[in-house]
């Protein structure tokens, strides 16, 4: 490497030219200037390889060289995309055991560090592992190292936006597992072991629906109690996943399930959520519980084939309630169909807290408007709250409104996908996005009282017009009136009582006396008033008699303050 001038490594070093030229030079030409100089090198390494894909091979994580170069540019990769297209070499066919022709069932069991393999063997058995050696090929056995996984997601600590791509699986093949399935396995595994707490955006590209249950954390085999930490990190999911037939005569309602069941453990944390079928339109599955497919039959059938058997057939099912978002700024649908309450109860519900729905390529079903579906944010906020851009135009068009300015803020996308690629020409594309405007409130400025440094000045009054009513008169001395005269009498007597002890006990005794006779006279009367009561009546007289009786005696009374008044 050659040494550059002063000049220019001054010039190189500023951070705002430098990111301006890269952004102008492909990926070729900054490799080229990488190798110019050494000075320039440590410069454009964090540049160049900030983003970077990885296609899964049967060597890609465990050749030494990989391995060396990765320990020395992972901690710049910020963006990384793991991507493991569908493939015959990644289909697994069904274990035949040689010797008796039967199929043998193979239970996964994986391991998540070195040590384990040394416990026990990889496979379960050695005669296992034979048969898994013969008959599956290289890319699987590479795909259960998950030590190998959690060694390279190791040495990517600043990890903050995290792509997975599995494209082209064969439709037919939807319930089948494959080498795909058991490296998300341990890739899973390896996101919640590896240190990287920067991780904060998913996206999922073109992803299969079982592969949903392979990426999901549950507790079971290479799960930590610390596992569920790492994806509550995630704050921006996006989801592209390959549509089939939803009316044929498997409609995959348990895979839909499960797609509602991953969104679900990301829902309270998430600020921004994109979603979107490739190929045909599906249901949203923001709103899943609450669409025509998962609506209870009109005709049930009975439990058995009897005519005359009087049994009714099982309950529906209680649907799930409805998904909330409560951290949701933005929210996209892409290449969907949803119905006008779908679209109102979801604007209504998060009206508060979202900025933006985009609503890209959506039709309405049964007849619906897009008047009636956005009336929750006319009816409660007003019309000048909200501005909205409506788009009808043949497959091919683009959308005439993007909000780039507010998604440059919270992180946009960076992979954009045509979801419209298979549908025919003469399908109508309908894009409603509806934002938040922006509302520029001036801060008030706090105006500092200055020091006054000469005298005090005070004011004159302010002169009032109407008449004065004086509510409170001043008071004037008058010598006319006496002050309070003094009762001898009664400051004698009292001051008589405080140095006598005997009329002090006296004088008690005769005020407890005379209350205990008040209280007996008052328990009387209201016993007197219980006419229903006959029986009760004559007991509660002959004790007001006895009451009455000690009443006179100078000790004490004894008097019935259990019962309550009525």
């Amino acid at each position: 490497m050659a040494t550059a001038s002063p000049t220019f490594l001054r010039l190189w070093r500023d951070e705002g030219l430098r990111t301006n030229v890269l952004s102008h030079l492909d990926t070729a030409s900054i490799c080229t200037l990488r190798l110019t100089a050494s000075e320039c090198c440590d410069l454009t390494t964090q540049h160049l390889f900030s983003r970077t894909r990885l296609t899964f091979t049967p060597s890609s994580l465990t050749r030494p060289s990989r391995l060396e170069a990765l320990s020395r540019i992972g901690r710049y990769i910020e963006h990384l995309t793991f991507s493991m297209p569908h493939s015959p070499t990644t289909f697994l066919p069904p274990l035949i055991n040689p010797t008796s022709g039967r199929e043998v069932n193979f239970l996964y069991t994986p391991h998540t560090s070195a040590g384990s393999v040394c416990q026990r063997p990889k496979y379960g058995s050695p005669e296992l592992a034979d048969l898994l050696t013969q008959q599956y090929p290289p890319i699987f056995h590479a795909a259960t190292n998950v030590f190998a996984f959690v060694k390279a997601m190791t040495y990517m600590p600043n990890l903050r936006h995290l792509t997975i791509s599995c494209p082209d699986q064969d439709p037919a093949q939807r319930y089948r597992r494959d080498a795909v399935d058991y490296a998300l396995i341990s890739l899973r595994i390896a996101i919640e072991r590896a240190p990287i707490e920067r991780l904060e955006k998913l996206s999922l590209n073109h992803i299969h629906p079982s592969g949903l249950v392979y990426l999901r954390h549950m507790p079971g085999y290479g799960c930590t109690p610390s596992a569920g930490r790492r994806w509550k990190q995630i704050k921006k999911l996006s989801i592209t996943m390959d549509s089939w037939d939803f009316h044929g005569s498997r409609p995959g309602h348990d895979h839909l399930k499960i797609l509602d069941d991953y969104i679900r453990t990301f829902s309270s944390n998430l600020e921004k959520v994109s979603f979107g079928w490739s190929g045909r339109r599906g249901p949203c599955p923001l709103t899943l519980f609450t669409d025509p497919l998962f609506a209870p039959p009109k005709s049930t059938t009975k439990l058995f084939a009897e005519v005359t058997s009087p049994m009714s057939p099982l309950p529906a099912a209680p649907l799930r309630p409805a998904m909330t978002f409560p951290k949701l700024r933005y929210m996209q649908i892409r290449n969907s169909t949803m119905s006008t309450e779908q679209v109102s109860d979801f604007i209504l519900e998060h009206r508060h807290t979202v900025r933006e729905f985009d609503f890209e390529n959506v039709a309405l079903i049964n007849g619906g408007i897009w008047e009636d579906a956005l009336a929750p944010l006319t009816r409660s906020s007003g019309s000048d709250e909200w501005l909205s851009q409506h788009s009808g135009s043949e497959t091919g068009s683009s959308t005439g409104f993007q909000s780039q300015d507010y998604l440059d803020q919270l992180g946009g996308f960076d992979e954009v996908i045509d979801t419209a690629g298979d549908m025919p020409p003469e399908t109508v594309r309908t894009s409603v996005l509806v934002k938040k405007k922006r509302v520029h409130r001036r801060r008030r400025r706090k105006h500092k009282h200055k020091e006054s440094t000469g005298k005090l000045v005070i004011s004159s009054p302010i002169p009032i017009t109407g008449p004065i009513e004086e509510v409170l008169m001043p008071t004037t001395f008058n010598p006319n009136v006496q002050g309070v005269q003094r009762n001898a009498e009664m400051e004698a007597a009292q001051q008589e009582l405080a140095d006598d002890p005997d009329k002090r006990v006296s004088a008690l005794k005769k005020a407890k006396e005379a209350v205990l006779k008040q209280l007996g006279k008052e328990y009387c009367r209201n016993q007197e008033r219980k006419e229903h009561v006959r029986g009760f009546f004559k007991n509660t007289c002959s004790a007001s008699r006895k009451g009455r009786a000690l009443i006179s005696h100078d000790s004490t009374a004894l008097v019935p303050l259990m019962f309550s008044r009525y």
